[in-house]
């Protein structure tokens, strides 16, 4: 009697564990979609309706062979534009072919543009070869590299002008982990990296850290787009997202659509893993803004 008791004992803690792998191991790989619309003031008819993909932070993450399963669900969101907003590579033992291969696998079938996270910058000071390599394969796949570059997106009307924003590791630090009191980053510090978004335009930024959500609104961005946090890793009903990377728990912004004044930022969770090597509650995402103009 007690051995069948203790083998029904087993059977359940093994279950246990074999569900829980199999919870995380789904959690970890089945990518979901995230679908939002955004007004913008000032968006011509051209553009009402545009379709822009949204992916952060897949640091050397693969969906299948080749990252085919990555690039059907992107494809079958039929975008006109897909925005990267940093960490295409990681910067622990990647070469970044992850994202190359997506990009093989999109076939310059629509226009990419791709903006730099810590992990490249921190691979280009580590390992400047390497990093220069993967810039190289980044462009020569048809992907526009913004490192405080600017871009036009013009279909009549209110240009679009899309800005990819690079800012210093040193503004990675947390409020407890800075080494001095202008560590912070300033409006005036993306102004002295970009200028000014030109009168009448429409300014996206693709900007990596979504800490400093008021500093990009206040320099002028009208749509942001970011990643970095990876949704908070853990994430749970009602609190959201437990932490980011640089060392703060429950971030303020950590994943979705947040308003400020009538400035628009979008976070991605981000599709690959980092420093944490898992994910909870907080599974891979691809995600689809649709751009609205304020007179429909």
């Amino acid at each position: 009697m007690r051995i069948k008791q203790a083998l029904k004992a087993v059977v359940v803690v093994v279950g246990v564990i074999i569900g829980g792998l199999v919870f995380l191991l789904a959690g970890n790989n089945l990518i979901k979609v995230s679908r939002y619309e955004v007004v913008l003031e000032g968006l011509s008819e051209e553009m009402d309706g545009l379709r822009i993909v949204h992916i952060s932070d897949i640091h050397g993450k693969e969906f299948g062979l080749n990252n085919r399963r990555l690039a059907r669900v992107i494809e079958g969101e039929n975008p006109d534009f897909i925005f990267v907003s940093g960490d295409m590579i990681d910067s622990r033992d990647d070469d970044g072919s992850a994202f190359i291969d997506l990009l093989h696998q999109l076939a310059g079938r629509y226009p990419i543009y791709c903006s730099l996270g810590n992990h490249e910058q921190i691979v280009d000071i580590t390992e400047t070869e390497l990093y220069n390599d993967f810039a190289r394969r980044v462009r020569e796949a048809g992907c526009i590299l913004l490192d405080n570059e600017r871009v036009e997106i013009s279909r009549g009307g209110t240009p679009i002008a899309v800005y990819g924003f690079t800012s210093m590791l040193y503004h990675y630090t947390g409020s407890n982990t800075a080494e001095w009191e202008g560590a912070a980053l300033g409006a005036d510090f993306i102004e002295e990296k970009l200028g000014r978004p030109a009168e009448g335009e429409i300014a996206v930024l693709l900007a990596h850290n979504p800490k400093y959500f008021r500093e990009y609104a206040r320099w002028g961005a009208d749509l942001i787009f970011a990643g970095h946090v990876h949704g908070g890793v853990v994430r749970l009903p009602f609190a959201g997202g437990i932490f980011s990377p640089d060392l703060t728990f429950f971030p303020e912004y950590s994943a979705g659509l947040y308003t400020l004044g009538t400035a628009k930022m979008h976070v991605s969770t981000g599709l690959g893993n980092s420093v944490v090597p898992f994910r909870l509650f907080n599974r891979p995402e691809v995600s689809l803004i649709v751009l609205k103009s304020r007179h429909l």
